[in-house]
C-alpha cells in the first residue's frame, strides 16, 4: 500500500469519526458501511462490527479499520 493510499484510508476514517476521538462508535460505523454503499440488515451490521472489533471494547480503532479494509481489497 502507498503512503497516498494510506492516508486516503485515514482520512475516510476521520470523516465518520464524528466525536474526533480516533475510534468509530456502532453508529459511526454504520454511517460508514452505507456510504460504502453495503446494504445489510442490522443483525449482519452487528455481526461485522463486532468481528472487526477484536479487542471488544464496543468500538473500531484505526489498526482494526485497516485490518478490516486490508480483507475487503
Amino acid at each position: 500500500m502507498s503512503d497516498r493510499d494510506f492516508e486516503d484510508i485515514l482520512t475516510y476514517f476521520n470523516n465518520f469519526d464524528s466525536k474526533k476521538n480516533g475510534v468509530l462508535d456502532y453508529s459511526e460505523f454504520a454511517r460508514l458501511i452505507s456510504d460504502i454503499g453495503f446494504q445489510i440488515d442490522e443483525k449482519e451490521l452487528k455481526k461485522g462490527f463486532d468481528k472487526i472489533d477484536t479487542d471488544h471494547n464496543n468500538e473500531i480503532d484505526f489498526e482494526e479499520f485497516m485490518a478490516w479494509w486490508g480483507e475487503q481489497q
